[in-house]
């Protein structure tokens, strides 16, 4: 029944992956993690979680960090075993293809690590150089060939194809400290934010030729497309989010968060998104009206979010 879909997130210092009732907010499953689980996705049917173990509090800490890729049952609930990324650490970014293949990024080491049976094999099947520095966040095309990777230090977005590990990446340049980044629906354009110019550009998804570039709110830190077409995009220090035309990245509207957004997540049916905030909640956008109102409340410091379908 639609009424009693679920949200899963992380909660980064609660360290905990967790499941709540869109209708009425109440929990439905927590699996707790070893200290500071950051990205994940979720396959293709649903069944599991895949979470990267960063393993220190911020980028800006001290540590080498974790070396897993922690397996979460989404019908159980339970953390049911882990991808080994040693001898890599600080795993943040991670992705899933069509396939069903994992990526994970190991920002301490700045590789991609490719898993092509993730629940057959637990150990990466190739670890490809990233191209940057302090590489934190990225998308994969849906075949999984192409990767575009964001690096807060060498303050380069890059492509790299993940499975041809001897292809040198092709690096381009936005601006300070990029990281937010996502592909349009036929995946020919990259958007990618920086946060130190307040910045969002488009790019030439196979060239990587900067076409075009706006400027946003405040320290801006992740995009997504929805579905008609819109970019939004998270301005953390502004605490506010950006609506853009996602063709000529006009911007539309800002809605005020009042706390700082730090992800968004479509419904997988309504005109709905799902922002979690830093004051340990999820607030409910309406894509219709531009309007924020309280969804539920959450563990300690919620990130990423994902609407499960049915």
């Amino acid at each position: 029944m639609t009424s009693r879909l679920k949200a899963v997130l992380v909660e980064k210092f609660s360290n905990s992956f967790s499941g709540y009732y869109l209708d009425n907010g109440e929990l439905a499953l927590r699996a707790q993690l070893p200290a500071y689980p950051h990205e994940f996705v979720v396959d293709s049917r649903g069944g599991f979680a895949y979470v990267g173990h960063y393993g220190v509090q911020t980028f800006a800490h001290e540590g080498e960090g974790g070396h897993e890729v922690f397996i979460v049952d989404l019908a159980s609930g339970e953390h049911v075993a882990s991808l080994d990324c040693t001898p890599h650490g600080r795993i943040h970014g991670i992705q899933i293809d069509r396939r069903d293949r994992v990526y994970a990024l190991s920002e301490q080491d700045n590789v991609l690590l490719v898993f092509d049976e993730p629940t057959q094999r637990r150990t990466p099947a190739h670890v490809v150089p990233s191209g940057g520095v302090k590489s934190h966040l990225f998308v994969v095309s849906k075949d999984g060939e192409r990767a575009y990777i964001t690096h807060l230090r060498s303050h380069t977005v890059t492509l790299v194809q993940p499975h041809a590990p001897d292809r040198e990446p092709l690096a381009a340049s936005i601006g300070g400290r990029p990281e937010g980044c996502c592909l349009s629906r036929d995946e020919t354009i990259l958007y990618a934010a920086s946060r130190d110019d307040a910045t969002l550009s488009m790019l030439d998804a196979r060239t990587m030729e900067v076409l075009k570039t706006v400027a946003t709110g405040e320290d801006p830190t992740r995009i997504y497309l929805a579905r008609d077409n819109r970019l939004f995009v998270t301005n953390y220090g502004e605490r506010s989010i950006g609506v853009y035309d996602a063709q000529t990245l006009q911007e539309l509207q800002r809605v005020p968060t009042v706390h700082k957004p730090i992800a968004l997540a479509f419904h997988p049916e309504a005109p709905l998104a799902y922002i979690p905030l830093n004051d340990d909640s999820v607030a409910r956008l309406d894509l219709e009206t531009l309007t924020l109102s309280h969804a539920f409340a959450t563990g300690k410091e919620p990130d990423g979010l994902v609407v499960l379908a049915g």
